[in-house]
């Protein structure tokens, strides 16, 4: 199974004292091909530099991910991100939900999604996209 990563799947993985750290490791390790969009790298880096952690540390973080051969990076490519934005326009979402459709476009292409946030598995349900874990 196989399935696209949102960022705080990353977070509550890498650390232990988060509320869904063991649901979030046994979701990983359950997976054999993790797709992780850009957009999620970018928002992984960021919650380390928002949470004083230095940029060697989300290095090393992010490198526990992407040498792993189950990781898959995916890019957005402007189609995306006009497709993410016509989305946005055409379901009348908030601007700020920008990130979570881009993550929800390639959802879409590959079938599944693995996130504990409870709009995005909303918005991922009612387009038919598989949602992991089933609950919160």
């Amino acid at each position: 199974m196989h399935g696209v990563i949102d960022t705080n799947v990353l977070i509550y993985d890498t650390f232990e004292d988060t509320e869904f750290h063991k649901r979030a490791e046994e979701l990983l390790e359950s997976l054999d091909r993790w797709y992780v969009p850009a957009i999620v790298v970018q928002e992984y880096v960021w919650f380390f530099r928002n949470n004083g952690f230095s940029a060697r540390e989300a290095l090393e973080a992010l490198r526990g991910y992407t040498e792993d051969p189950r990781f898959k990076g995916l890019s957005e490519d402007p189609e995306l991100i006009e497709s993410a934005l016509n989305f946005v326009v055409g379901k009348k979402l908030s601007l700020s939900r920008f990130n979570d459709v881009v993550i929800l476009l390639h959802a879409l292409e590959k079938g599944t999604l693995v996130t504990f946030d409870v709009k995005l598995r909303k918005l991922a349900k009612r387009e038919g996209i598989t949602v992991l874990p089933d609950e919160l």
